[in-house]
């Protein structure tokens, strides 16, 4: 169902579309330009992607920039290219539902649970949008589930007292990539250096006996395994050196900003910067800057900008004399009030059965799960609430920042309501009733029915399809006809 509904999306749309496609291609085509990953000064195309020399996201477009060498020789156009890219991207998002899976399922949960998981998350209007274009995110997804798996498989290990080498090093070398991929996997990266360490010591009880297990694994390894691992832990070790190392000595950061490192008229060409540059110079007065103002803020342009829609950069487009840059459309009705029932429920559904949850599947899951979520979105928080205290503006609020651990967050509110709930006709009205409100404009529909026709390919064959299913389902779909409805500033 992902494919299908990110495929029609990327199909659909113009270029760029709107989570900054347009950066992530300019990146790899710079990047295709560059044999190393790494920048003896700051490359005189690179002004509209911030201090790049010391940007530890890149992995992503160092890859991809490999792969637009033949590309380019290979297709002469550049919308076939750009098709090819979404194509990939599209895969990477998918992959990541097949690891969900086996991850969700090593904790004993049903199967019924697991795919109406599953379901919800691709049905997500952002998810399959986000799927549908070039961005890292839909790399850093896959890596985090995948992470997440080899930790419960080590820990699993360590529960039949064999420390499994391999399992070990593979994590390392994954999370060491992970975080060159994009620095937001760092606190999936410490909720894992911090959970596997302590369940080690509880389930071995002391140092010298975990020493020993690890010495006798390390003798069991195979030694190919061994030495292909350890290349690749000293690959992307080295490079996470250079990059997180010499940021936290040089600037006391793991990412610095970028007028740490360039010279204002070198950032000024960086969008989110000189945004939050202008931002802080023109504070909005009495602004309301606590803490909790924020959280009620951040709370709902997280919700809302998972559940909205949003076209491509139209820039050239005007409505009378104004010029439109990106549009938002509002959610449709039933997937928006559903999701909000869910999830507000579903919080305090978690903290009334979390224990009952801990106790039934898989307790170290459990908590390495909560941990992981925790972690991500309070460290997202705390980051973006620094910026607005620096600007007073709700800055870089985005839903799509937590769809790494999305799926862990639907499943445990899915696993307490089936502690909560007894009957199994009552759980079935309601998990039926929350996938009518799901799909009934939810997922791809909502691009679908909230799209216009510049949103689109010139000379699109999927335009026509688009505006007769607007005519026919538009009408059928509560909230069809307010495109605005939720969309208040946040």
């Amino acid at each position: 169902m992902l494919i299908i509904q990110s495929l029609w999306i990327a199909a659909s749309s113009n270029y760029p579309m709107a989570f900054d496609e347009d950066f992530h291609v300019g990146l790899i085509k710079l990047y295709s330009e560059h044999l190393l990953p790494f920048w003896s000064a700051h490359p005189v195309a690179g002004d509209p992607y911030g201090a790049l020399t010391r940007d530890p996201s890149y992995l992503y477009h160092y890859i991809l920039g490999i792969l637009y060498i033949p590309l380019n020789f290979l297709i002469n156009s550049f919308e076939a290219q750009i098709m090819f890219f979404r194509i990939i991207n599209i895969g990477l998002l998918a992959t990541s539902l097949i690891i969900f899976k086996k991850l969700l399922s090593l904790t004993g949960a049903s199967s019924a649970i697991i795919n109406l998981t599953l379901l919800i998350f691709v049905l997500v209007p952002v998810v399959p949008l986000l799927g549908a274009q070039i961005n890292y995110d839909n790399l850093i997804i896959p890596l985090t589930a995948y992470a997440l798996l080899l930790t419960v498989q080590l820990i699993q290990s360590f529960n039949k007292k064999s420390f499994e080498m391999a399992i070990l090093l593979k994590l390392l070398a994954v999370c060491l990539f992970a975080s060159l991929v994009k620095y937001a996997f760092l606190p999936i990266f410490l909720s894992i250096a911090i959970f596997v360490p302590v369940y080690a010591f509880r389930n071995y009880g002391s140092l010298s006996k975990i020493y020993k297990a690890f010495i006798a694994s390390w003798i069991a390894c195979s030694k190919y395994a061994k030495i292909l691992l350890m290349i690749a832990i000293i690959i992307f070790g080295g490079l996470a050196i250079e990059r997180y190392g010499v940021n936290m000595a040089q600037y006391h950061k793991p990412v610095p900003d970028c007028g740490q490192v360039l010279s204002y008229d070198n950032c000024k060409s960086y969008g989110p910067w000189i945004r939050d540059y202008n931002f802080a110079l023109n504070k909005v007065p009495n602004t309301d800057t606590s803490a909790f103002a924020y959280t009620t803020r951040w709370t709902y342009g997280m919700w809302l900008r998972s559940f909205f829609s949003v076209s491509g950069k139209i820039s050239d487009f005007k409505v009378g004399n104004m010029v439109l840059n990106y549009q938002s459309r509002g959610p449709l009705l039933l997937p928006a009030i559903g999701s909000a029932i869910f999830i507000i429920s579903g919080f305090a559904v978690l903290l009334l059965k979390y224990r009952d949850i801990y106790k039934k599947y898989q307790p170290p899951v459990i908590v390495l799960f909560t941990i992981s979520i925790g972690l991500t979105a309070i460290i997202l928080w705390m980051t973006q609430y620094q910026f607005f205290i620096k600007t007073t503006q709700p800055v870089a609020i985005n839903g799509r920042y937590l769809f790494p651990v999305l799926p862990l967050i639907f499943f445990l509110f899915l696993l307490g309501f089936n502690e909560l709930i007894r009957s199994i006709r009552l759980k079935t009205m309601l998990a039926s009733l929350l996938i009518i409100c799901f799909i009934w404009g939810g997922g791809a529909l909502t691009y679908v029915l909230r799209s216009e026709t510049y949103w689109y390919w010139p000379n699109s064959s999927l335009e026509p399809v688009n505006m007769f299913l607007q005519r026919n389902l538009g009408p059928l779909v509560p909230g069809y006809n307010n495109d605005q409805i939720f969309l208040r500033k946040v």
